[in-house]
């Protein structure tokens, strides 16, 4: 009984040591800065914010200029990470890599990481043959941090990435205390009359609807009964600000948005954990006075006339070489014309008929 308790411990000791080493070594894809774990011992911080690539008719190839002038404000904050949750590049080529690495990935002091968003994937699987896995997770202390891609099944979590996901929160009902959740799309407000409205702009599933209430919120239940969850987007369109919070009255989760366009509303959110629990504070990229994160709730949301982007004609032949040059354009073309032909065919052999 002795030696199998012994052997038991030796176990345990043997999982937290792995997990440690695995912690240790938290190593950002995009400018190879690893997570500080000792630092974060007594004080957790990370920024979180969306849509780096700012508005979607910036052509410059570069990220949003707000956030590239806001650069020292996040290094003087010193996070131990960076967190962007989607559309993170508004195109994925030599280009913009090469112009993203110089402005922005070598400059940031600590690591950046990526929830990927539909930009980052219209390449096809460039992102992933370049950046690796686009849904994984990482623990810091008694935090979990896990990261979806809600690109891949048209805004549901299926396959291989909800089996990932089954695993991951059986894990966290028994190890830690706060569970933070990353995706682009705002899934969790797509099939919900609470947010019916709040995000028109977004990224939708586009047949049927996606399976966050009948397959993702059920996991979710039991794990915010003993933990604090917290769920962040970042597609937030046209919206009226760069934040948008809600605890949900019946479950205790959180759910958060957070996005740049290129905007005077721009801002990131700095997010504290400490022997005080977890505190949000929202840091403003051009000046502007900004509210505590709990104001920017739905009735904000419903009572606020977002500022309408402009959409700039002279763009018009640019975006259209933009299309013309991209694969989906001639899938289309060539679905397209396969279509018409057997319409044809068909309308000539009844004549024949």
């Amino acid at each position: 009984m002795v030696k199998r308790n012994i052997l038991k411990s030796f176990l345990v000791i043997l999982f937290l040591f792995k997990l440690s080493v695995l912690s240790a070594q938290i190593i950002s894809p995009f400018n190879n800065k690893s997570i500080n774990i000792e630092s974060a011992k007594k004080e957790l911080t990370f920024i979180v914010s969306g849509h780096f690539h700012g508005s979607s008719a910036n052509q410059s190839t570069f990220p949003a200029s707000t956030l590239l002038s806001g650069i020292d404000t996040i290094n003087k904050l010193e996070p131990q990470f960076l967190m962007s949750l989607g559309d993170l590049f508004l195109d994925v080529n030599d280009t913009y890599i090469k112009n993203y690495s110089r402005s922005l990935f070598n400059k940031l002091q600590m690591p950046l990481f990526n929830a990927v968003g539909n930009h980052d994937l219209s390449n096809g699987n460039v992102y992933s043959k370049l950046f690796g896995e686009t849904f994984y997770s990482f623990s810091i202390n008694q935090n979990l941090f896990i990261v979806l891609n809600t690109e891949e099944n048209d805004g549901s979590i299926k396959n291989t990435q909800l089996g990932f996901f089954k695993t991951t929160l059986t894990t966290a009902q028994e190890q830690f205390e706060n569970i933070f959740i990353f995706s682009h799309r705002p899934v969790w407000a797509e099939n919900n009359k609470r947010y019916e409205g709040l995000f028109a702009g977004n990224t939708r599933t586009e047949i049927g609807s996606n399976n966050f209430e009948n397959e993702i919120k059920p996991l979710l239940l039991p794990v915010a009964k003993t933990k604090s969850v917290y769920w962040m987007s970042g597609s937030v369109a046209g919206g009226p600000a760069s934040f948008f919070y809600d605890k949900d009255p019946v479950t205790g989760i959180v759910f958060m948005q957070t996005a740049i366009r290129d905007l005077p509303r721009d801002a990131v959110l700095y997010v504290t954990i400490n022997d005080s629990g977890v505190k949000f504070k929202c840091i403003s990229l051009t000046g502007q006075e900004l509210k505590e994160i709990e104001s920017y709730d739905i009735a904000f949301w419903s009572s606020t006339v977002a500022p309408e982007e402009r959409f700039n004609y002279r763009l018009i032949p640019y975006l259209t070489f933009q299309m013309v040059r991209h694969c989906y354009f001639w899938f289309g073309m060539l679905s397209a014309s396969l279509i018409f032909l057997l319409i044809f065919l068909s309308r000539k052999w009844k004549r024949r008929k």
